[in-house]
């Protein structure tokens, strides 16, 4: 016998009052609908006894005049009820509010728990558009506000993603982060009840561009924005499946709840399910029980497949995830990692005498930036050329961002999972072992490379530091375990002499080389390779938000204002160069991942706020080592905040000034190397200085002004 569903979902109209992109609901003409005292025959039935939730939707439900009475009906008829909710596009704002209202004070005079989502696919046209309704953003707005400031209902947004708007996902998240409105996303996907089969042209038919772009989005969902876990869990299955693997997550349609529409008719399951029977005609219960070869077809030739939003148990598969990542995510903490690293009895690494057979490479992979690709490119072509033979991995935080990078570099490799057992057997099985490139800084996954190398070396694995800068680094911990990684590495090759120096104190030994960095060689070898790009009236920006770590001395409210004083001034000095040079500001990203502070967020404000008059270039899109090297060659000048954006500047020749964010470090180390600090500009010159601060140092460069600033020779 099936269990007794605990939740219905309530269609109780059949039209709709927008057009949207992924729904062709608009074009049904009104015909049956249940009425209160009909409905409330149906839920006598004993199929409801144990409904705990309702959730009311169509069509679009506020189009029902008698919208509370249908909820007082759902009051008092079903015995177990706790919660129930609506979805409203919104549309006509005050019956919605209106009708809205009433039924959550029903829902109240009896205790019910009541909830709002209002649709909201985008920021202003991005939103009309997909719903085809012009005004209908401004529409959601005043409904939400008045939700929130009047009526404090428990409220969310929901924004449904096709290929109309999934460029648009990250500014609506901002959005709402910023007005304090909780938004959930989900995928557009083939429902019935949406008469949606034929939209291929906007639901699911992404490109791998797309699909990698929303995988990213719904990985930061998951693990920088939701809070419930069963929600955690559905973005996470969802990004799996936009890259094409099996639904992971449980569904309350397998077994806990039942679709009743506007007719009577009941389906097991919300998009997939055939109609199974009709409740004005015939017990709910009854065609519920004899209908289950129906949920069978639906379990074997759906569930696999569908990506909707739904989230039910969890699943015996996603618990030995979580208890799994979890118990290598603690063994690799730095203060575990410490432990292991002094109690491994380290022994000197050799790999074989005619050269390694396997190669790990470990690093920040996963989370890597344009130049962090540009290193691993260096450091794998290098190891290509000496051992062909030798068989490459590279470890990664989120596997399928480095298996991305790694389609881009045309590098044949194999992805470990950090947080697996698979990543301890490989440090150990792995001939040479590989801190590639990036930082030793103050980061708690400094106890997955220490944890690394004393695995390596109890096993007598040869390990390297390839390529590496120190920095910035305070915290005690973070600091014993650079140095523990500096003891156990058989080579130690940083890339700045700041950085040799202090790695030759921290560590106590006099073998450490400087080389220069990696990425530098494979900038040369890609533009080498790329086809030659034709000049276009461009300043391309390499910015990014200044990060908090690198504050110093200052008090949080002294950072967030000198923060807000260097964009302020910065945006008045990139819009008089512009002017000036009769150039188009164009923004583009060295990172476009939510770990380490996706650029693309910070692009999106400052455009906004200070070069809306210059029609400014926000590139959206995931960035390459060939896309950034492409817009560093077009543009006639360079702006470089990233440290690798500096880098690349200057190994492709192009005029440059460089930001020195991190206020004497990594980007002062790299020009004083090499003999062009006369290039760079630290906060407090962007800050103090007149708005010709860019102008003057693209003079100096050789860029003349079309309208020469008071000072410069045109």
């Amino acid at each position: 016998m099936p269990k007794k569903p605990t939740t219905i979902n309530l269609l109780v109209n059949d039209i709709c009052n927008s057009r949207c992109v992924m729904c062709n609901i608009w074009q049904q003409k009104r015909d049956k609908e249940f009425t209160p005292d009909q409905l409330a025959s149906i839920l006598m039935d004993e199929l409801y006894s144990r409904v705990e939730y309702v959730g009311v939707s169509g069509g679009e439900p506020t189009l029902r005049r008698d919208l509370p009475e249908l909820f007082s009906v759902i009051c008092r008829k079903l015995p177990s009820l706790k919660g129930t909710g609506i979805i409203t596009n919104a549309i006509r704002d005050q019956d919605v509010i209106e009708r809205v209202e009433a039924s959550a004070k029903i829902c109240a005079t009896r205790h019910i728990d009541f909830n709002v989502m209002v649709s909201l696919d985008g920021l202003g046209d991005v939103h009309d558009q997909i719903r085809g309704k012009r005004g209908n953003f401004e529409s959601a707005i005043r409904v939400i506000e008045d939700f929130k400031s009047r009526l404090h209902l428990p409220l969310s947004v929901g924004c449904t993603v096709t290929k109309t708007n999934l460029w648009h996902v990250g500014e609506l998240l901002e959005y709402c982060k910023a007005n304090d409105i909780y938004a959930r996303f989900r995928i557009g996907e083939f429902v019935q009840r949406l008469y949606n089969f034929g939209q291929m042209a906007h639901i699911r038919g992404f490109n791998d561009d797309e699909s990698y772009h929303l995988a990213m989005f719904f990985t930061q969902l998951d693990r920088e924005y939701e809070t419930r876990n069963a929600v955690r869990r559905t973005y996470r299955n969802i990004a799996g499946m936009l890259l094409g693997r099996p639904r992971q997550t449980a569904c309350p349609y397998q077994d806990q709840a039942v679709v009743l529409d506007c007719r009577g008719n009941l389906q097991y399951c919300a998009p997939k399910s055939n109609t199974i029977g009709n409740a004005l005609e015939d017990s709910s219960f009854k065609v519920f029980v004899r209908k289950l070869d129906e949920r069978n077809r639906i379990r074997k030739k759906d569930c696999a497949t569908c990506i909707h939003d739904y989230h039910g148990r969890l699943t015996r598969g996603e618990w030995l995830g979580e208890v799994t990542a979890k118990y290598c995510g603690r063994a690799l903490s730095i203060r575990n990692a410490l432990r292991l690293a002094n109690r491994l009895p380290a022994r000197e690494g050799e790999a074989p005498s005619d050269g390694p057979g396997s190669i790990l490479i470990t690093g920040w992979y996963g989370t890597e930036t344009v130049g962090d690709k540009a290193i691993l490119g260096s450091i794998v072509n290098d190891y290509r050329s000496r051992y062909p033979e030798a068989r490459i991995s590279v470890t990664s935080l989120y596997p399928f961002v480095t298996e991305r990078t790694l389609r881009e570099l045309g590098v044949d490799a194999q992805v470990i999972p950090v947080y697996s057992p698979r990543f301890f057997k490989a440090c150990a099985t792995h001939d040479e072992l590989v801190m590639g490139g990036g930082p030793l800084m103050d980061l708690g996954e400094l106890g997955v490379i220490l944890a690394a190398f004393a695995i390596a070396a109890a096993a007598g694995k040869r390990r390297v530091v390839y390529g590496c800068g120190l920095g910035p680094l305070k915290d005690a911990s973070c600091i014993e375990a650079v140095k523990r990684i500096l003891g156990l590495a058989d080579e130690v090759m940083l890339r700045d002499n700041a950085s040799v120096v202090w790695a030759m104190e921290l560590a106590g030994r006099d073998d450490i080389q400087q080389i220069a960095d990696p990425a530098a060689s494979y900038v040369t070898h890609r533009r080498e390779t790329l086809p030659s790009v034709v000049k276009q009236p461009v300043l391309a920006c390499f910015l990014r938000q200044w990060p908090a770590g690198y504050r110093g001395s200052r008090s949080v409210d002294e950072y967030e204002q000198m923060r807000e004083q260097f964009e302020q001034r910065l945006g008045e000095q990139v819009h008089q160069a512009c002017e000036s040079l009769g150039l188009r500001p164009a923004l583009y990203s060295m990172h476009t991942f939510f770990e380490g502070c996706d650029d693309r967020r910070f692009n999106r404000s400052f455009a906004d706020r200070y070069l809306t008059e210059l029609n400014p270039i926000v590139d959206i899109r995931p960035s390459s080592v060939d896309s950034i090297v492409q817009a560093m060659l077009g543009a006639q000048v360079c702006l470089s905040m990233r440290f690798h954006s500096v880098l690349f500047a200057y190994t492709l020749g192009k005029p440059f000034v460089a930001i020195d964010y991190t206020q004497g470090g990594k980007i002062k180390g790299f020009l004083t190397d090499h003999d062009a600090s006369d290039r760079m500009v630290c906060l407090d010159d962007v800050i103090n200085s007149d708005a010709a601060l860019l102008t003057n140092h693209y003079a100096k460069q050789g860029v003349v002004p079309r309208v020469a600033p008071e000072g410069v020779a045109a």
